[in-house]
């Protein structure tokens, strides 16, 4: 994901970053609310979620995400990440538009944890840089082009051998491009049923996946592995 920070504590927000980016996802950092505000209005698709304090120096996290929800709908995910735990202010953040409401000390586990359930609401944008159309049996994407029914890959005209289930797992990467993509979805969607999590079963899989279709920068794809959760392709 491209989760925007509005944390005006420095030691925090170095916290927050560390989190956000060991979970493998793309943060931006901001210190103001109309810094913040300022970006969203210039490129509304910015980021795919926002992590709000409620106390900043020029307005509240509440008067953010009223403007968020006010002139960009619910295309963005918001958590309140904040000090204030009283019932009511819970309630207000969330009656506010809020997606999810964590009170501090930020607790590192947790906070990933959060990040990775937040990240299954999110409809990738990066998708429609693709033009993949399981229904017409093809996937095309930059110099990736895979057939579904014949379960052929072809990276730049040239033909790679995939193995069934190593195609499979390609397929499921390059129809969601930039989501992240659990360990538990790949194991249910391609072998249909759970591995024991100690199993090098899938990592095996995923090594040859990216060894064969050249998964890095020099074709403008990067597969990144969330450690203990799950992986991410994304095309630039």
């Amino acid at each position: 994901m491209r989760i925007a920070s509005l944390e005006d504590d420095p030691i925090e927000s170095k916290l927050i970053h560390q989190v956000v980016t060991d979970a493998g996802h793309a943060c931006t950092v901001f210190h103001t609310g109309s810094a913040l505000l300022e970006t969203l209005r210039t490129r509304a698709d910015a980021f795919d979620m926002l992590i709000l304090d409620w106390h900043l120096p020029d307005m509240t996290g509440k008067d953010v995400i009223e403007w968020v929800r006010r002139n960009l709908g619910d295309q963005i995910v918001v958590m309140f990440l904040t000090n204030r735990v009283l019932e009511e202010n819970i309630v207000s953040g969330l009656m506010a538009g809020a997606d999810d409401y964590m009170t501090k000390p930020i607790r590192e586990g947790e906070l990933s944890a959060r990040l990775h359930a937040l990240s299954k609401r999110i409809r990738p944008a990066a998708i429609s840089a693709s033009s993949a159309s399981a229904s017409h049996g093809t996937i095309e994407a930059g110099v990736y082009t895979f057939d579904l029914f014949n379960k052929i890959a072809t990276v730049r005209d040239m033909t790679v051998e995939l193995k069934p289930k190593e195609f499979d797992i390609a397929a499921l990467f390059f129809q969601n491009i930039g989501q992240l993509i659990s360990r538990e979805r790949i194991m249910e969607t391609v072998w249909g049923r759970e591995l024991v999590m100690t199993s090098r079963t899938l990592d095996t899989h995923m090594s040859q996946v990216r060894t064969k279709l050249q998964l890095k920068p020099d074709n403008n794809v990067r597969l990144t592995t969330v450690y203990t959760i799950g992986y991410r392709l994304d095309m630039f």
